[in-house]
């Protein structure tokens, strides 16, 4: 069976009508049109696109079902912290909850990979990421550049009818909305997960206040040495928060989790009925991965 795939904006009422931009990407998977919504967390713009996206399937009545990058007890904890028409649920708003809140009885599908999985294989990966570095002569090296590579290849660059570059998703409307992004996103994990920002914020704070602590040494030849040993840990700590994120974005939250997403499009799909369209709301990082994979239809 042949795949194709169009871009599609939310702007018309036709969610699946092809345009320059791809904050909407339609592929068709299975014999039903799946259509992904790449999103600003927290982003208004992105939240009007996946509320019109679902209404106007749901209007014309072709909404098969949506799918949301989340998982069942990250879905349970927002819709507890913030429910419909309460204060937080408007100064949290996000694309999840308001595409959920346009389905109206179509069904909603946690897409996510678990989230105590997901810690799970990231402790997991800067283990392995710190041992591969440490072990050259092991094939470590090998390990982690292939790891690297295949990943770019596959979750970052378009297949056909992808996001060829960012400026096809960060349109003038969406970046004029990222101030909004930027203290809503943090906001929601100060709010809903303390315990988490508390070490972040205290290690990021640590970090900042090292190059003042150096400045104050006096200038000292005995303290020239202490000068250059702080500057040779920084430059080993860039080394390894560089060498570690970038394994653990591309692999553990890009590569692994698009299987999950693509995987849970791909059973929405199955339960469809002719004439159905499934609407995917991911992060934009995650359109080109799950395309991939559907175009394909190995999930």
């Amino acid at each position: 069976m042949s795949t194709t795939s169009t871009s599609s904006s939310s702007s018309s009422c036709d969610p699946i009508k092809p345009t320059p931009n791809k904050q909407v990407i339609t592929v068709r998977h299975k014999n039903t049109n799946c259509i992904l919504v790449g999103t600003m967390h927290y982003n208004p713009h992105s939240i009007a696109i996946a509320r019109d996206t679902v209404r106007n399937l749901r209007e014309s009545q072709a909404l098969g079902g949506v799918v949301l990058e989340t998982c069942e007890k990250r879905w349970e904890k927002t819709q507890s912290f913030q429910p419909p028409g309460s204060f937080m649920r408007k100064l949290l708003d996000n694309e999840f909850q308001a595409a959920a809140e346009e389905a109206g009885t179509s069904a909603i599908i946690l897409g996510d990979q678990p989230i105590a999985d997901l810690g799970t294989s990231m402790k997991a990966l800067a283990k392995q990421t710190l041992l591969d570095l440490g072990t050259p002569w092991d094939g470590g090296w090998a390990r982690y550049t292939d790891d690297i590579s295949k990943a770019v290849k596959r979750e970052v660059k378009a297949a056909k009818g992808g996001v060829e570059s960012p400026a096809e998703v960060f349109d003038t409307n969406l970046l004029l909305n990222v101030p909004v992004s930027l203290f809503r996103y943090p906001l929601a994990w100060l709010l809903k997960s303390p315990k988490l920002m508390v070490p972040l914020t205290t290690f990021w704070l640590t970090i900042a206040a090292l190059p003042g602590a150096v400045e104050s040494i006096p200038d000292l030849t005995a303290q020239s040495e202490a000068e250059s040993l702080v500057t040779d840990l920084f430059l080993v700590l860039d080394f390894l928060q560089l060498t570690l994120l970038s394994r653990i974005f591309l692999v553990a939250l890009l590569r692994d989790r698009n299987d999950i997403l693509a995987a849970s499009v791909s059973a929405a799909c199955d339960q469809a009925k002719e004439g159905e369209s499934i609407v995917a709301i991911v992060g934009a990082a995650h359109l080109n991965g799950v395309h991939r994979r559907l175009l394909e239809e190995v999930v």
